[in-house]
């Protein structure tokens, strides 16, 4: 089993990327983290890590975020995990909205986490210098 999880600085984004993605593949498990412990904006670590280590134990999970410190909270929460598990979280630059629909649909279908992400390359945010 793949899941998505979604990683956002506000809570509504990451439950409206949620329901949409959700629309449009079904029962698909998608995670959201949106904002802080507190309800407010930014990310949260130990929600992260929690969600990431439930999602990780039932199969593979490929993580979105919306801007740099979620994507950085997505890091340090992957590289927490023991080892073994470590490898079965896959971190995606893509842009978060269209990554997700892409990847929802990809595991509703039951492609790899591998074909997932070589599709998920075609969606990759640009890199600032």
């Amino acid at each position: 089993m793949i899941s998505l999880l979604i990683l956002s600085h506000s809570p509504k984004i990451a439950e409206g990327v949620r329901d949409f993605a959700l629309q449009m593949t079904g029962e698909t498990s998608i995670i959201a983290i949106g904002g802080t412990k507190t309800g407010t904006f930014g990310t949260d670590y130990d929600r992260t890590l929690v969600a990431m280590q439930k999602a990780v134990e039932q199969g593979e999970v490929i993580v979105l975020a919306d801007i740099g410190s979620a994507r950085l909270t997505g890091q340090m929460a992957r590289e927490a995990l023991d080892e073994k598990l470590m490898d079965r979280v896959f971190l995606s630059d893509a842009a978060l909205v269209e990554g997700a629909l892409i990847a929802a649909i990809a595991i509703a279908a039951e492609q790899s986490s591998k074909e997932i992400m070589h599709q998920l390359q075609d969606y990759l945010l640009p890199k600032s210098d």
